[in-house]
């Protein structure tokens, strides 16, 4: 937590979120935290070098972003940043948003958190910055903006963004860490979309094989809103991705997409709940993992369907591929439907690479190597098709050769 001096206001919510977050689930009672604990996405951590640090900020600084914030062991770097200047200052660091913005911060900050969730409680206790983006009736940003975040010793960001009326943003989040470096990084995107508006979102995870990282989303779709939130993660001891999303108004949509590799004993978790809280709302979620070595990837997916959520269309999809026999994979998709009138469906699978698509890609003159590789892109390539063309994409796709 930083040592300036804080507004009444933000103590108190520090105060009171330090007490929800005293309690760590319980994997006999909690099923989504089943395989991981919250002890596990902590570290030993060590800061980074600064020659590090710009390496990773040089390579990762995407050209395509209209802005490019920098945020190194949670502390926002504006001079290795790249701005813009901002139309009524509607992007700015968290902390900078509180003293100039108080009141905005103060009605978003945790208003969308579960009760339940220790780990949220925890990062509104202890964040000491992130990205502010208030967007007012009809806004548009004028291109992507990037969270660019540097794995540097233990950080808490969080990531406030307020979307008006028919307005639109997109966002991207990269999460880094220089390689042999043990860090424990903790981010979270907290977003209120109203009516009509469009938040597209993609966190591409690459982070050095000792870190940890546990990201969330947590946000609240009002009517004929769109959110578009898309996973990326690669690398990494042990990681989490928490999505909590609710659609709390007539015709609200979202799509949920995810693609993890996880390999020699790397462990990642993805958990989802996805709430339909308002007729006629619609939700897509697709999540993917490959597991080679001797990891662990596990998925825990569920759809809340309220009683007054008449009309609800939900579809819940996760695969899963195993590239060694020492890997594993746990899936728990699951549908709580109180509504009568829905059409919902989930479904799980999980398999090895099938031989005799190896063994005729082989007898066509590919290598193992090449035919393994052909198959894998076979599987996951699919969950790159709806990025836009760009560094980003490249990025994402050279991680996904790596398999």
């Amino acid at each position: 937590m930083p040592a300036v001096s804080e507004p009444d206001w933000l103590v108190a919510s520090r105060k009171s979120a330090a007490t929800a977050a005293v309690q760590a689930p319980n994997r006999e009672v909690r099923e989504d935290w089943l395989y991981t604990s919250v002890a596990e996405l902590q570290t030993e951590s060590v800061s980074a070098s600064p020659e590090a640090v710009r390496k990773l900020v040089d390579r990762h600084a995407l050209p395509e972003a209209w802005q490019v914030l920098v945020f190194v062991g949670g502390s926002f770097e504006p001079s290795l940043s790249r701005l813009a200047t901002s139309p009524d200052g509607i992007v700015a660091s968290l902390a900078q948003a509180v003293a100039s913005q108080g009141e905005a911060v103060f009605a978003l900050l945790g208003a969308g958190d579960p009760s339940d969730a220790p780990l949220l409680a925890r990062n509104r206790e202890r964040w000491s910055d992130g990205l502010f983006l208030k967007l007012g009736a009809g806004q548009k940003l004028p291109g992507p903006v990037q969270i660019l975040e540097i794995g540097s010793g233990a950080s808490w960001l969080r990531h406030l963004v307020a979307m008006g009326e028919d307005s639109s943003a997109t966002i991207w989040e990269t999460h880094v860490s220089p390689d042999g470096l043990a860090v424990a990084a903790h981010s979270v995107l907290q977003t209120r979309l109203e009516a009509g508006a469009t938040l597209s979102h993609v966190r591409f995870r690459d982070q050095a094989a000792s870190g940890r990282h546990y990201g969330a989303v947590v946000a609240s779709v009002q009517a004929r809103a769109r959110l578009e939130t898309r996973l990326y993660g690669f690398g990494g001891a042990v990681s989490r991705d928490d999505f909590q999303v609710s659609l709390d108004a007539p015709e609200a949509f979202a799509l949920l997409h995810g693609l993890v590799k996880t390999d020699n004993a790397e462990k990642a978790d993805i958990s989802v709940k996805l709430r339909h809280a308002s007729p006629d709302c619609q939700s897509e979620q697709v999540f993917k993992a490959l597991a080679g070595g001797k990891s662990q990837a596990n998925f825990h997916g569920t759809v809340y369907v309220d009683r007054d959520a008449q009309r609800t269309a939900a579809r819940q999809s996760n695969k899963n591929l195993l590239l060694s026999r020492e890997a594993s994979v746990n899936s728990r998709p699951q549908l709580e439907i109180l509504a009568d009138d829905v059409k919902c469906s989930h479904g799980s699978a999980t398999g090895r690479l099938d031989e005799k698509a190896l063994q005729f890609l082989r007898m066509r003159g590919l290598s193992e190597t090449g035919a393994r590789a052909l198959l894998v892109r076979a599987f996951a390539g699919e969950m790159l098709l709806t990025l836009p063309e760009g560094a980003l994409r490249e990025r994402i796709d050279a991680r996904l050769g790596d398999a």
